[in-house]
């Protein structure tokens, strides 16, 4: 396949994707308690909601191994995120990138090691490759960090890119550095993001 024509069927599949995401995963309009205590939300992405959707995530991941190819060049990795917004990408992915040839391991970080039997903090059986870190959202809670802690803590090769749908800052509001990381992560994580909230019209002054 031609470049003109790979950049061309990827801009199409974002478009959709954008369009799927501005009129199903986004909560708008209604008053939602907040994460601080006395806060309210008037919006919140809500993208488990796509993420259940066989389309809407057969395109995320096909939109994924291209800002791969384009971005990090090689799939020599494994992907991880913690549960439960990155398990049905950690599932999906694998599977729709051995269509087009790539062999990638998956597994997913628990919240909390069980308490009982294995007591595993991991469901999967991770290889020795470095893992690259997924999730939904990036820049709006803890999730990747504690993704990154425990792969720490387990000896696990952490792969310097990371991979969120959605990136909750606004560039050309925020700190140009932001824009490319987590802020819970190590600076040495580039987040690779298919859109920002200036994409969706969106502004949130806590990030």
């Amino acid at each position: 396949m031609k470049v003109l024509q790979q950049k061309q069927w990827h801009d199409e599949l974002k478009q959709w994707v954008h369009a799927y995401i501005d009129q199903n995963c986004i909560i708008r309009g209604r008053k939602m308690p907040g994460k601080r205590p006395g806060t309210m939300y008037t919006w919140m992405f809500y993208l488990r909601r796509g993420l259940f959707n066989h389309r809407f995530n057969s395109a995320i991941a096909q939109l994924f191994y291209y800002e791969v190819n384009e971005k990090i060049g090689h799939s020599n990795f494994q992907l991880t995120g913690l549960e439960t917004a990155a398990t049905p990408m950690l599932a999906s992915f694998p599977l729709v990138g051995g269509i087009y040839g790539y062999d990638i391991n998956a597994f997913v970080v628990r919240k909390q090691r069980k308490e009982y039997g294995l007591r595993n903090i991991i469901e999967g059986i991770p290889n020795d490759k470095p893992a690259m870190i997924i999730d939904d959202l990036c820049n709006s809670t803890l999730s990747m960090a504690t993704c990154h802690n425990v792969l720490i803590d387990e000896k696990i090769d952490v792969l310097p890119f990371a991979f969120a749908i959605v990136n909750k800052v606004n560039p050309g509001v925020h700190h140009p550095a932001r824009t490319k990381h987590d802020m819970y992560l190590p600076k040495g994580i580039e987040v690779i993001s298919l859109f920002s909230m200036s994409d969706f019209n969106l502004y949130n002054p806590s990030h």
